[in-house]
């Protein structure tokens, strides 16, 4: 926030028209929303407004980028995040004499919840990769060490969704190696996040398969909530009660599940925002990076994003959200390396 108001007297594109729609949506969720309802339980309206935001910051801020050469810290990052992961676990294990079994389902993180971290490395593996065009293995076999150690399920479903198209980009050794290293992956998050398990039983279809049963499992319903309940609806309190165990694991409080469907950001969005506005979130996503990378490179920029936003937060998010704008930054910088010296001459 604080490189955005620095950068924003240096504000020098223009500004795309999709800049005004982001911000009507925001101001129209914000005031048009209904009144929430009298209870106990304060609803965090502010996170469902962030998707919103985001799009006016990546509608003024795509092409100022910055003056400082990104490509050595992006491959910093690399490398030292799966190394902090190791001194995570390390430390687990020092402290609690966890064995392997137990450091199977332990999440390391560095700052935040590993789902949005693991999004925004991604990103970087996506502008080293695909961007620069640096075929390193290193690099491949350092992102599966770093889905491994996270153990996030939405990650190990954007890895797979990248894997599809490095698999399209490289030879056929390298290709024979991705599948196995990706098999490798899958089968230890697999052991250690149980995701044999039925897929009624995981957490975030449960709350979505609750949303949905609101509407009377009549996707007739959804559609006829066009820009959905409001921003300051607090989730029915009986969708609560089908999730009591998690709610109350969650938040102390069998009736108060909002922050469990906060998790869950299509779930959410369906419910406050509507269908429609749901699924326009991700297009104005991808109009405003492709307007500046062209499409293919949006497709692989916004598949991490995308992909996580199935359970996490998503576009909700703000380190995810920060993964998308610096591919953006990344990929200029690439392309026309000038463009650093410009920037860094109007300073």
């Amino acid at each position: 926030m604080v490189y955005l108001i620095y950068k924003f007297r240096d504000l020098n594109q223009a500004v795309s028209s999709i800049f005004w729609f982001g911000l009507a949506l925001l101001l129209g969720y914000y005031f048009l929303s209904p009144t929430p309802p009298d209870t106990s339980f304060p609803n965090n309206y502010i996170v469902t407004l962030k998707p919103f935001a985001y799009i006016c910051i990546l509608a003024l801020y795509s092409q100022n980028i910055p003056q400082v050469n990104l490509s050595k810290w992006i491959r910093l990052f690399l490398i030292a995040y799966p190394l902090v992961l190791l001194w995570n676990l390390f430390l687990v294990h020092l402290n609690e004499g966890a064995n392997i079994s137990q450091l199977m389902i332990t999440r390391p993180f560095f700052i935040f919840e590993n789902n949005f971290e693991i999004t925004f490395y991604l990103n970087c593996f996506i502008i080293v990769f695909f961007i620069y065009g640096e075929r390193r293995l290193l690099d491949l076999m350092l992102l599966v060490v770093t889905i491994i150690l996270a153990g996030s399920r939405s990650g190990l479903l954007s890895f797979a969704v990248v894997c599809f198209f490095y698999f399209l980009s490289v030879g056929w050794r390298h290709k024979v190696i991705v599948a196995v290293l990706a098999a490798a992956a899958a089968a230890y998050i697999g052991k250690g996040r149980n995701i044999s398990a039925p897929l009624g039983s995981i957490d975030r279809v449960q709350s979505f398969q609750a949303i949905f049963n609101h509407y009377g499992d009549s996707f007739i319903e959804v559609l006829k909530e066009p820009f959905g309940y409001g921003v300051y609806q607090k989730v029915p309190g009986y969708i609560c009660t089908r999730l009591p165990d998690f709610a109350e694991w969650f938040t102390g409080n069998s009736h108060n599940c909002d922050p469990l469907m906060l998790q869950a950001f299509y779930t959410r969005s369906l419910y406050q925002l509507g269908i429609y506005v749901t699924l326009l979130i991700p297009i104005l996503f991808f109009l405003l990076v492709k307007r500046v990378t062209g499409w293919r490179v949006a497709v692989l920029v916004l598949t991490p994003i995308t992909c996580v936003a199935t359970s996490v937060g998503g576009f909700s998010n703000g380190l995810a959200f920060w993964g998308v704008l610096l591919s953006v930054y990344a990929y200029q910088q690439f392309k026309n390396p000038t463009l650093i010296y410009k920037s860094a001459a109007s300073i």
